[in-house]
């Protein structure tokens, strides 16, 4: 099912964070004490960034009260990534999870509230309020109704370049501006 309409989501806190075993790897080597995190969040809707939270530091139970609106069309999913803050790189991956459209109709309270605790892979948990305004349709009837074949024009204007065969070696046909000899066996090339 997909949804089409306005979304409300709203980040409140997130609960036992933990360093991912790649990111706490220079740990082991410069004996250092157990890593607190600087966690954010970022918002996706079907692989489409909309949203990320401010930064907290140090804390592996930020509280963020944060709020994402935004309209979607023909969404599918939700994701919530949790990442470290690092001075120098890339940010470290902690955790994520992803919310189907689908599954909060058949969880929710009422048919356009969510709320609750999700949990995170591979650890954790995040408090998330979500309110859906609009309407889902179902992917089985709309491919019902659009049941006439769909023209499409393929290769059109690709030019096909024939491979051509000389001495058991494959070219392609190109336009070669000066003489020029084969790599393997120092033969003209035409």
């Amino acid at each position: 099912m997909k949804f089409n309409g306005y979304l409300k989501l709203r980040i409140g806190e997130a609960l036992d964070l933990k360093p991912t075993t790649a990111s706490t790897r220079h740990t082991v080597i410069f004996n250092k004490a157990p890593q607190t995190l600087d966690p954010y969040i970022v918002v996706k809707v079907d692989d489409y960034k909309v949203g990320q939270t401010h930064t907290k530091q140090k804390t592996n139970m930020p509280t963020y009260n944060e709020e994402f609106s935004l309209n979607v069309n023909d969404g599918k999913q939700i994701e919530l990534a949790v990442f470290h803050d690092t001075p120098i790189g890339y940010d470290d991956f902690v955790a994520n999870c992803t919310i189907q459209f689908e599954d909060m109709i058949k969880t929710s309270n009422t048919g356009e509230t969510f709320e609750g605790w999700m949990d995170l892979e591979p650890e954790g948990k995040v408090y998330v309020l979500i309110t859906l305004t609009g309407s889902f349709t179902d992917d089985v009837a709309v491919k019902k109704e659009n049941t006439h074949k769909q023209f499409t024009r393929e290769r059109q204007g690709a030019v096909k370049r024939r491979i051509h065969q000389v001495n058991g070696h494959k070219f392609m046909s190109t336009f070669l501006r000066q003489p020029t000899f084969c790599f393997h066996c120092k033969e003209f090339i035409w």
